[in-house]
């Protein structure tokens, strides 16, 4: 990780309006309707392994059970994050693209960037900050078509010492990331400790949300600030 790199996570855009308040949404919103928390929930993101794991992150309850992995960048020579539930069955894949406009796109397992489930693109700084669109699959009382099913979350950067991420859905937050003073043994609070430095992070899901959506939001905010393995 290159000292330039550092830098501009130092010197990131920070979100200049009030926080909201963490707030369960006015409807379900999922990628992943089997997933969606009928309670607040805690996890943990814990990032592992190499660039070819099988599980270069794990995310875990408040029990430690794990609910989720996600494969390093170039397991299985592909150039993708495979996601997987507690039984090793297939989710989704996250893939990072080369064009700013959208830097991220959920596909179901083995398909195309093109067949994308969801996009993230950087907003306002390319670090930590963007908006998370998908196709809603929990709308199935909405009439219409698929663009009429479409949410977009903002994930706004926060904290210039302790990350943190609002995950906000209209007019409040639904979830939120930020790094766990609890799990991470060390706190990297200058510039110069972070170098290499990948945190446990914290994540909090309101009810009505689909916690695998969170996840990946999550793991998209780690690689994008921390840093990939």
């Amino acid at each position: 990780m290159s000292g330039a790199y550092i830098q501009a996570r130092m010197d990131h855009a920070i979100s200049s309006q009030p926080r909201k308040v963490l707030k369960a949404p006015d409807r379900p919103i999922a990628i992943r309707e089997k997933y969606i928390t009928d309670s607040r929930t805690l996890l943990t993101l814990r990032p592992q392994g190499d660039a070819r794991s099988v599980a270069a992150y794990k995310v875990q309850d408040e029990n430690g059970v794990t609910l989720f992995t996600a494969s390093g960048r170039k397991y299985n020579g592909r150039s993708c994050r495979e996601f997987r539930d507690a039984s090793g069955l297939p989710l989704f894949e996250l893939h990072r693209k080369l064009s700013f406009r959208n830097a991220w796109s959920v596909t179901l397992p083995g398909g195309s960037t093109a067949e994308s489930i969801a996009t993230g693109a950087p907003r306002l700084a390319p670090f930590g900050n963007l908006v998370f669109t998908f196709t809603n699959v929990a709308a199935t009382d909405m009439k219409g078509s698929v663009d009429d099913k479409k949410v977009a979350l903002e994930v706004e950067r926060h904290g210039r010492v302790l990350e943190s991420f609002d995950v906000v859905d209209g007019d409040r937050k639904v979830a939120e990331v930020r790094e766990s003073v609890h799990h991470n043994p060390k706190l990297a609070l200058t510039p110069s400790t972070r170098r290499n430095y990948r945190p446990v992070l914290g994540i909090i899901v309101t009810p009505g949300v689909d916690v695998s959506l969170v996840t990946a939001i999550a793991i998209i905010v780690s690689d994008s600030v921390f840093g990939s393995e």
